[in-house]
């Protein structure tokens, strides 16, 4: 069984990534994502074809699926759905709709999980032909009753923004950290934008995409990224820059703000210019001592 879980899971992550396989068959959709309350149910199919010249028995089997830890489980409360058929027989060059139910328990707290369907080919003896074997992958995303219609909601989540290092105007960059912090029960995959401008407005804000690769945070995990703002205008010298950010958690349309004020260089152009004045009196005592030496 053991050896079976390894490679159902190795079919899985090959599913879900779009790498491809030596397969005679192929799945549609590899992924299926649905939000439903509590005690709810929904019917969903998955389309298997086969390609082979010779028809193809089918096995139908649903797992629980932990896709930090890629382990897969038999364990019947964590599995989620089920076929209308434990088996079935796709025809040569044809395709075949399976139909599962989606059908999550009553008690189910609210958060994310996942599920896999995994339709393996076997021979006449029963012995499972591994190297054809393919997966779909269901992520079920349970909300609360009174956000059924809506869909899911949570402000469960936290974004935070720091200067790293203020740069050096027209020679090195302003360098942000952004820091996105999941604290819900829910798989979120975070983006946003952070605009960089003055605080007069005085030329176009510059704009800094955030989690651009769409990276998925788990609950309890965080993601943290630095980046660069290499545009620097003079007026940057003499007024605070702002940079305010608008983060959307990837499952529901209702925005974080968040934001910070980056100081001007008063202060450092202050140190300069007194440390220039001083170098200039410094310079002309010294001149003046070797005249009177002189």
């Amino acid at each position: 069984m053991k050896f079976i879980r390894i490679v159902i899971t190795v079919i899985l992550i090959y599913t879900v990534y779009g790498i491809p396989l030596l397969l005679a068959s192929s799945i549609d959709p590899g992924i299926e994502r649905i939000s439903l309350a509590p005690g709810q149910t929904k019917q969903r199919s998955v389309l298997y074809s086969n390609t082979e010249n010779t028809d193809v028995k089918i096995s139908i089997t649903p797992y629980a699926y932990n896709p930090k830890t890629d382990a897969i489980s038999e364990d019947k409360k964590n599995i989620f759905i089920k076929a209308d058929t434990d088996t079935i027989t796709v025809k040569a060059k044809s395709s075949f709709s399976i139909k599962y139910e989606i059908y999550p328990l009553t008690n189910i707290a609210e958060g994310t999980y996942f599920n896999i369907i995994a339709l393996t080919p076997v021979t006449d003896d029963q012995n499972v032909k591994i190297n054809t074997s393919i997966a779909q992958l269901i992520i079920l995303d349970i909300v609360s009753t009174e956000n059924e219609v809506k869909g899911i909601a949570t402000t469960q989540y936290s974004t935070e923004i720091k200067i790293i290092k203020k740069g050096i105007p027209f020679i090195s960059p302003l360098v942000l950290r952004y820091t996105i912090k999941n604290s819900s029960n829910y798989l979120l995959t975070p983006q946003g934008r952070i605009d960089v401008f003055n605080e007069k407005n005085s030329y176009k804000p510059i704009y800094l995409y955030l989690n651009p690769e769409k990276e998925e945070i788990y609950p309890g995990e965080s993601i943290e990224n630095d980046i660069e703002v290499k545009d620097w205008h003079i007026t940057d010298l003499f007024l605070k820059r702002i940079a305010m950010g608008e983060v959307y958690n990837g499952i529901d349309n209702n925005p974080q703000y968040v934001g910070m004020e980056i100081n001007n260089f008063i202060f450092e152009l202050a140190v300069i210019a007194i440390a220039f004045i001083l170098a200039i009196l410094f310079f002309k005592s010294i001149k003046q001592d070797l005249k009177k030496k002189s």
